[in-house]
């Protein structure tokens, strides 16, 4: 997976974090304690919990829609958090 972000977004190698995978804790935002971990400054995601993570850093949370035809339900609403959201990225 972070190699085919790496490619579609053209982020230098050197410059990539890895993809992680942060599971799910009941109550709980796992991805929190990876962003502060990692230092993050800028988290993409398509779930609110991934901008409420951000948010809760205070970092940077961008929204990628999710696609239309995703089982997960219900879609989140982009934009609604507040958050940056990237157009047409559901493609």
């Amino acid at each position: 997976m972070s190699q085919i972000l790496q490619q579609t977004m053209n982020i230098p190698a050197d410059q990539l974090n890895p993809v992680i995978f942060a599971g799910d804790q009941p109550g709980q935002n796992t991805k929190v304690q990876w962003l502060k971990d990692k230092q993050m400054k800028l988290f993409y995601g398509d779930a609110d919990g991934d901008i409420k993570a951000a948010q809760e850093v205070g970092i940077r949370g961008i929204r990628l829609l999710r696609a239309a035809n995703s089982s997960y339900r219900p879609l989140p609403l982009a934009g609604a958090l507040g958050e940056e959201v990237v157009i047409n990225s559901q493609f």
